[in-house]
């Protein structure tokens, strides 16, 4: 039986889909039928292993892969973390237990104890004693460290997996857990890893802080539009929010997330890794955004993070670039390598009420927690320090610049000399647009294609001498008698014997045509096209000719993974569009490249593959039925070209049309 028509294999390779879009719901349902029909299948096990919400689902997963493949070298490595874990929490709250009793016996006043709980404390709260490994050993203090970082790495590496298709102006749940008020007006739900919903929906958000006991750790992934003077068009700024954490929206209508009050608890400190809870901003270079937090107005252009107080301090830490603090009616300009505080007090407990701070160096806390969320920024000499001048000298050329857009007369298929990387998190890798060093738009007036285009359909008409096999009616001056079937090959412009061919072995002059004695091109050149060797083309696909939209826009061409096209369709229209046509040149190379699925913020719009350049949807091949190819007013929708192999660099043009109430127009990217 042919593979593709096993049903468990098409239940499997769905669900390897829906698990590769962030779709874990859809992925569990479809994978419960393939139990329903081999309950001992080893890749269901595996991929059920993928779609686990919790520590007991993972083990029960883990245990029945095992007792498929008592040998699953992934699986016994797995299991094994998870128990040693178990046993190390046990043996941590029974030695906590033993250490207590002890501490009873040696404290034996009140006294006592009350002057060594407020050193404490006060040492603690000053930083010099991280509390919550006061009473382990140095053994334990590393086992406790393992466990954080096995935790750590397996909470960002979810939220990676399941917010990698975030919109813009979009959140996404990326671990567990988080508590959500959406909006009355919401229409989707945000109850689950990888739930992704606008920005405006969200209300109030609080996360959970790193709890090694329950293996949770609250991650929120947010991507916000840039929307300072110089960022590109639909250019976002992805904002994390981590541990024991609240947010509350008040952007007002705004469909951004523009103002907000944010505070973070001062707990116990678990992991050495995450000293701290908070949030995270990362914008790409040369572009940044301006958010208003706790009252402060803060402008931030590169990697800064953020924990705040309540009734205490609001800490804004730069990693790289600069930020502009404006709070009380002052102003502070911090460079990367240096933090600024802002008192927090008023009501709630979250107002900013003081002047931001004078610069101070970053402490190893403040490094220890960059170096786990963006595997940089481990020490000081990984920061390119900036200091309050040079902060200063960025953010006002930022702000008080604006670019000038040139359109180019025609457009070429070849990119820029030098490509600047995607400035995302590196553990938690969330994809950004691409940005160019130049500011030209991609869009470009003429539509035609290249030079490396297929040849014209218009008959070629030659005045040149040719080799034809045709019957030519000639409409010469000279008057001939009947036409004659010849073979002529004529190398200068009179004819001579030895240069024509005849049917018949004799030359007869009064039986074939004689042309003039000198070579007269409108004599020969004829309106009936003759068999030249030009290729003419009968059924390649024409690009679409509908205008270019204005008031839809098209992201930065992104190609990561190797292997697809990305980018972000930004509707302005005033009402809801919806693609109509897809229509693209690319490089047919390897010979077994072909377009494989187009995805529109992960849901699959159409997979029948395509073996041939250009590709044009739905001519050659209809949408898949049931799929929403609507876009929403003022929406950013993330669209994918996935390919079979890796692309070459460049000589991809992309071509999409929409209705927009009746009317088409398209937007245009190349690569």
């Amino acid at each position: 039986m042919n593979a593709s028509s096993d049903p468990l294999s098409e239940k499997l390779r769905d669900a390897a889909e829906f698990l590769r879009a962030g779709q874990k719901k859809e992925a569990r349902r479809v994978l419960q039928e393939a139990l329903e029909l081999d309950r001992d299948n080893l890749a269901t096990w595996e991929l059920l292993w993928r779609a686990v919400y919790d520590v007991r689902e993972e083990m029960h997963c883990l245990k029945r892969i095992l007792a498929i493949d008592p040998h699953h070298p992934a699986a016994k490595r797995r299991l094994e973390a998870l128990r040693t874990t178990g046993r190390t929490s046990a043996r941590s709250a029974r030695k906590k237990q033993r250490e207590a009793a002890v501490l009873l016996l040696l404290f034996g006043s009140l006294v006592s104890i009350l002057c060594l709980g407020i050193g404490g404390i006060a040492l603690w709260r000053s930083g010099y004693i991280p509390f919550g490994f006061a009473n382990l050993t140095a053994t334990a203090i590393a086992e406790n460290n393992a466990n954080c970082q096995a935790l750590i790495d397996r909470a960002i590496q979810a939220s990676g997996s399941y917010c990698e298709d975030t919109g813009a102006n979009r959140v996404c749940y990326g671990n567990t857990m988080i508590e959500a008020e959406l909006a009355q007006t919401a229409s989707q739900q945000f109850i689950e890893r990888g739930d992704i919903i606008p920005v405006h929906d969200l209300s109030r958000m609080t996360a959970s802080p790193l709890n090694l006991t329950t293996q949770e750790w609250g991650i929120a992934v947010f991507k916000l539009i840039a929307n300072l003077p110089r960022s590109l068009p639909g250019e976002t700024v992805t904002m994390v929010v981590f541990g024991s954490a609240t947010l509350e929206n008040q952007s007002k209508n705004s469909e951004s997330l523009e103002s907000f009050y944010f505070s973070s608890e001062l707990g116990q400190m678990v992991c050495e890794k995450v000293p701290f809870d908070g949030l995270l901003i990362n914008s790409p270079d040369g572009s940044g955004i301006r958010l208003t937090i706790n009252g402060s107005e803060l402008t931030v252009m590169g990697t800064a993070s953020i924990k705040a107080i309540k009734n205490g301090d609001m800490e804004v830490t730069v990693y790289k670039g600069s930020t502009r603090i404006v709070s009380n009616g002052e102003e502070q300009y911090v460079g990367a390598g240096q933090k600024s505080r802002v008192k927090l007090g008023g009501e709630g407990g979250v107002q900013s009420i003081s002047p931001p701070s004078a610069p101070e160096p970053l402490s190893q806390q403040e490094l220890n927690m960059a170096c786990t969320m963006t595997g940089q920024f481990c020490s000081p000499a990984e920061i390119t320090p900036v200091s309050e001048q040079q902060a200063r000298s960025q953010i006002e050329s930022q702000i008080t610049s604006t670019p000038t857009l040139t359109l180019t007369p025609t457009r070429t298929l070849t990119p820029s000399p030098t490509i600047f990387p995607t400035n995302t998190l590196l553990v938690l890798p969330i994809s950004s647009p691409t940005r160019t060093p130049t500011r030209i738009p991609t869009r470009t007036p003429t539509r035609t294609p290249g030079p490396s285009r297929t040849p014209t359909r218009t008959p070629t008409i030659t005045r040149t001498p040719t080799i034809t096999a045709t019957f030519t009616r000639t409409n010469t001056p000279t008057q001939t008698r009947t036409p004659t079937a010849t073979n002529t090959f004529t190398p200068t412009a009179t004819a001579t014997a030895t240069a024509t061919f005849t049917p018949t072995n004799t030359f007869t002059p009064t039986n074939t045509f004689t042309p003039t004695s000198t070579f007269t091109p409108t004599a020969t050149a004829t309106a009936t096209p003759t068999f030249t060797h030009t290729p003419t083309p009968t059924n390649t696909p024409v690009g679409p000719t509908d205008p270019i939209c204005g008031a839809v826009t098209l992201g930065a061409i992104t190609n990561s993974p190797a292997n697809e096209i990305g980018m972000n369709i930004t509707n302005n229209s005033g009402g809801d569009i919806t693609i109509e046509r897809f229509f693209a040149y690319w490089v047919k190379s390897p010979e077994s490249q072909k377009i494989d699925r187009l995805l529109l913020s992960g849901a699959l719009l159409w997979n029948t593959s395509d073996n041939n350049s250009p590709t044009d949807i739905p001519a050659e091949s209809p949408w898949n039925n049931g799929v929403s190819r609507t876009i929403l007013n003022t929406e950013t929708r993330n669209f994918v070209i996935r390919f079979l192999n890796d692309l070459q660099a460049t000589g991809y043009e992309v071509h999409i049309v929409f209705d927009i109430g009746g009317t088409f127009c398209q937007v245009v990217g190349t690569k």
